[in-house]
């Protein structure tokens, strides 16, 4: 038995949750947290992949938001 961590297998990128889009995702979202950006998402799992653009597009729609929890402002 060997130590330490087995390496991961390569695993094939899922599609954006967005609809209309299926571009690869490149991060992972609560999907709760996803919607308050996205309305339109399918409830399926927890988590909701979102490629580059729609995860940019997130964290410019919910800034203001985020800053304030940060800050203890809720």
């Amino acid at each position: 038995m060997p130590d330490g961590p087995r390496p991961r297998a390569a695993e094939a990128p899922e599609p954006c949750v967005v609809p209309g889009c299926g571009a690869d995702s490149v991060r992972h979202l609560a999907l709760a947290e996803a919607r308050k950006a996205f309305a339109a998402l399918p409830e399926k799992g927890r988590r909701a992949p979102l490629c580059r653009d729609h995860y940019r597009e997130w964290k410019k729609s919910t800034k203001a938001a985020r800053t304030l929890d940060r800050l203890g402002w809720n």
